[in-house]
């Protein structure tokens, strides 16, 4: 089964092709703003090199975030568009969990945390289980950064995009991971994206929505200048 991985959570994005969990292709996008002109003839390009049709694509695996509110829009609507036309089977990724199959094997809890804007982070804590995978213990969270950092267990491992503007609250016995290992990629959401349509796991094209658990600057910015009557 060939599978089409798209991962557009931050202003680095990638799409990739595998079979099963095999690395086929992969392709970085250094996209800025630039998600929606760029995605779509990265993926065509991306078919091309791997010498595959579209209706030869068995699943779409997207990165849902949290992440970029433009990124994960693009991506989740162009996941949705060929899944759609394909008639193949869909599934959504955790972005932090996708984050956290970067780390090396003694790693065995950690803290994925990214930018949330406003202070805060975005916080999930992730278990390794007994078949090498990741199980998030509880629900990802929106905390101010010197809080997540003050709640930290003794000697936990903690990654992820956030650590660029917060690194300087890791400090103690606590481990940080390298940075190159912070940010996700569409290789190891295709491998999650496996998984999850084994398990069964996979969404409906018409409901899934980014993950994006508070709403943008924007959208706050316009309720600001524009209060209840």
């Amino acid at each position: 089964m060939f599978t089409l991985a798209i991962e557009t959570s931050g202003p680095t994005g990638s799409v990739a092709l595998l079979q099963t969990e095999t690395v086929l292709q992969q392709q970085t996008l250094d996209l800025g703003r630039k998600h929606a002109q760029s995605l779509i003839p990265r993926i065509q390009q991306l078919l091309k090199t791997g010498q595959l049709a579209p209706n030869q694509l068995g699943l779409i695996a997207v990165s849902i975030g949290p992440g970029s509110y433009t990124g994960l829009r693009v991506g989740v609507v162009t996941a949705k568009a060929f899944a759609f036309a394909l008639g193949i089977p869909l599934v959504a990724v955790d972005t932090l969990e996708a984050i956290a199959w970067n780390a090396p094997a003694d790693v065995t809890q950690l803290d994925v945390i990214a930018d949330a804007q406003r202070g805060d982070v975005f916080v999930g804590r992730y278990v390794r289980t007994p078949a090498t995978r990741w199980s998030r213990s509880g629900p990802i969270m929106v905390v101010p950064a010197s809080e997540w950092a003050q709640a930290l267990p003794a000697e936990q491992t903690v990654t992820g995009p956030g650590l660029e503007k917060y690194s300087n609250l890791v400090v103690g016995n606590l481990r940080m991971l390298p940075a190159d290992s912070w940010v996700p990629s569409a290789v190891s959401i295709g491998q999650l994206g496996a998984g999850l349509l084994v398990a069964g796991h996979t969404v409906d094209v018409a409901t899934i929505e980014p993950l994006y658990l508070r709403r943008s600057s924007a959208e706050v910015q316009w309720d600001r200048l524009h209060p209840p009557r």
